[in-house]
């Protein structure tokens, strides 16, 4: 079996800490001869170290743009510079604040607007050492996803925009005026396609844990999708079994729940 796992709010709990059940609980899984890979919006530079020691097989990363399999690279995805500073033009035409989440680090536009989530942001950043301040000459600002803020109608903009550039991305809503965005060609779920095709697993051989709108792609694409207890109900709505919240031990029951443990 493929085990796939998101890591904020599914591994780790709401708060980023890792409940003490389940290191053991991957552990045994990968015992028991099941491949365990992760499936993150996180990208390159924003790796979580409290898992070097994890049993992983791979990874899917920035939503797909990234697949890492024992050490190779499936698939990547990035804009060049020149690309990358053609989407910049656009967000600042729109007047919308963004982060840009690149593999090389996160990316603050000294001439972006501010926004309050934006500080707690680059305080992440600063402290994992990952914070950069984007100037037009740095040749290691390559655009891959992107947080922004804004409502739904500067996000249909942005997209409609993104998609006449040639450089499609769609958005994904996380919170109220707080948006992930992917390049539209990438996901969660084309990445687990990506990796499961490579080594001959069926999708109903898949098994996906995830706690948000993110995720969803992710669900579709699994034989099992487990969302956690603390994912929205629509979330909820769409997956094929609704296991405890990550600090209540929820992937170590889920996985008892589906015998893979």
């Amino acid at each position: 079996m493929l085990l796939f796992f998101d890591i904020d709010g599914t591994i780790f709990d709401d708060d980023r800490r890792l409940p003490a059940s389940v290191l053991p609980a991957m552990e045994e899984a990968h015992r028991r001869g099941h491949q365990l890979i992760i499936n993150t919006g996180r990208t390159l530079c924003n790796p979580d170290h409290r898992l070097d020691t994890f049993p992983l097989d791979g990874a899917i990363m920035g939503c797909g743009t990234r697949i890492l399999y024992h050490g190779e690279t499936l698939q990547s995805m990035e804009y060049p510079p020149e690309a990358s500073l053609r989407l910049r033009n656009l967000f600042l035409e729109l007047k919308i604040p963004v982060v840009y989440e690149c593999d090389t680090a996160m990316y603050f536009d000294p001439e972006s607007p501010g926004h309050p989530t934006m500080d707690g942001f680059r305080k992440f950043a600063v402290q994992h050492g990952i914070c950069r301040d984007l100037m037009e000459n740095d040749p290691e600002f390559r655009a891959v996803k992107m947080f922004c803020f804004a409502d739904g109608d500067a996000m249909k903009e942005l997209e409609r925009r993104t998609a006449e550039a040639g450089m499609p991305y769609t958005a994904i809503d996380r919170w109220p005026e707080g948006w992930e965005l992917t390049p539209s060609a990438f996901s969660k779920g084309k990445g687990m396609d990506v990796l499961r095709e490579k080594l001959g697993v069926p999708r109903e051989d898949c098994f996906a844990f995830g706690d948000s709108n993110n995720d969803l792609t992710m669900f579709a694409h699994a034989g099992c999708s487990i969302a956690m207890g603390n994912a929205p109900d629509e979330v909820k709505a769409r997956c094929t079994y609704v296991t405890a919240r990550p600090e209540d031990d929820g992937i170590a029951k889920a996985l008892k729940h589906f015998a893979l443990i």
